[in-house]
Formats: structure tokens, sequence, C-alpha cells
């Protein structure tokens, strides 16, 4: 093979390779993939949308039988109840201004905390 044979295949393969490498750097944007994350606060009720949050996050200390702290969150009255004496809402968003909760638990996400707003902000509809 002569010198010139030997630079045209060179360059055939680096260009191959920087096609390749290129063209697999590319990024999707999650929203439009899949649609935006959609988080609903609409018509909220205690029943359907937030005695599932609360079962899971607090029912398991703060039970009738045996309230941590004294705070009981097993039913919708003790659930306004804890709201309305101004430290539930600000545990769960651990703001700072009260004992951030769950203990030990993970923080409740945008769109748990946006859904306790709005129920709050609609009534507390059971």
């Amino acid at each position: 093979m002569d010198v010139k044979m030997i630079k045209i295949r060179q360059i055939t393969i680096a260009s191959l390779f920087l096609l390749i490498t290129i063209s697999s750097c590319y990024y999707d944007k999650r929203d439009e993939l899949y649609g935006p994350n959609k988080c609903n606060t609409a018509g909220l009720t205690y029943t359907k949308d937030i005695s599932g949050l609360v079962n899971q996050s607090c029912a398991g200390c703060h039970n009738a039988a045996n309230p941590s702290a004294g705070i009981q969150l097993h039913d919708y009255v003790s659930v306004v109840d804890c709201i309305k004496n101004g430290k539930f809402v600000g545990s769960v968003k651990q703001d700072g201004t009260a004992s951030n909760m769950p203990k030990g638990g993970s923080k409740w996400g945008n769109c748990e905390l946006s859904k306790l707003d709005a129920w709050i902000q609609g009534g507390y509809v059971q």
C-alpha cells in the first residue's frame, strides 16, 4: 500500500469513529419523552388523597394506641386538629418551624406537599 492509500484509510476510520461518537451523544428531556410530571391537586379529599400519605408516613408512630409525643394522626379528625395547631405542615415540609417528620424517613416529595397544601386550601374535604 502506498502512503496516500494509508492516509485515506486513516481518515475514513477517524471519520467513522467521530460520526459514531457524536451521534451517540444525544440527550432526551424527560418531559419530551414521557410528558410533564403531573401532580393533580384538584378535588382532593382526605379519604382519597391524604389518608394514604398520612398512614404511610405518620400513623406508625402517631397512632391512637400509643401516640408518639402525644400526637395522634390516625384519622381525619386527628389530622385536621394537628394541622390547625400549626405543627403538622412545618414538620412534613421540614421548614425548621417544627420537628422534621417523618423521623428517619424520607421527606415528602413536592407533589405530596402540593396535595397537602391544596387540600388545606380546599377546606379539609373529608
